[in-house]
């Protein structure tokens, strides 16, 4: 999971508030907050996607397929969508995860399909047990 963010719930509806309704812009809002514009830009998104459960903070892991990873970095690295429009389309979580996926097949390390966190963690566990 991507660490916390310093904001609160409020905060966050506030500045997307002001910013959807045009009384301010991202870039200063970040910059009030000592954030990237990215972030703040982020919140919109979720916002404009999960309504008001979109900037709530994620207790769960996202699961993606490996088909939906392949996907969305090609059409990114084709040129045929941005980050934002890939993120939007498949419902990532982020502009963050979609560049670590990117990062990986670009520097050819094999996309794997995410499994939840506790399926994860139980992996990992099984797999410590068994090297030792």
């Amino acid at each position: 999971m991507s660490k916390r963010s310093p904001a609160s719930l409020k905060v966050k509806l506030h500045v997307v508030r002001l910013c959807l309704e045009h009384k301010s812009n991202p870039n200063y809002e970040a910059k009030q907050l000592g954030l990237s514009s990215h972030t703040v830009r982020e919140w919109i998104r979720k916002y404009k996607a999960d309504g008001l459960d979109g900037l709530k903070e994620s207790k769960t892991w996202n699961t993606y397929s490996k088909e939906l990873k392949i996907a969305a970095v090609n059409e990114v690295l084709s040129g045929h969508s941005s980050v934002e429009e890939a993120i939007n389309k498949h419902h990532i979580s982020s502009r963050s995860v979609l560049k670590k996926w990117i990062s990986k097949y670009t520097n050819e390390i094999e996309l794997k399909p995410t499994h939840n966190g506790n399926f994860a963690k139980k992996l990992a566990e099984i797999e410590r047990r068994n090297t030792r």
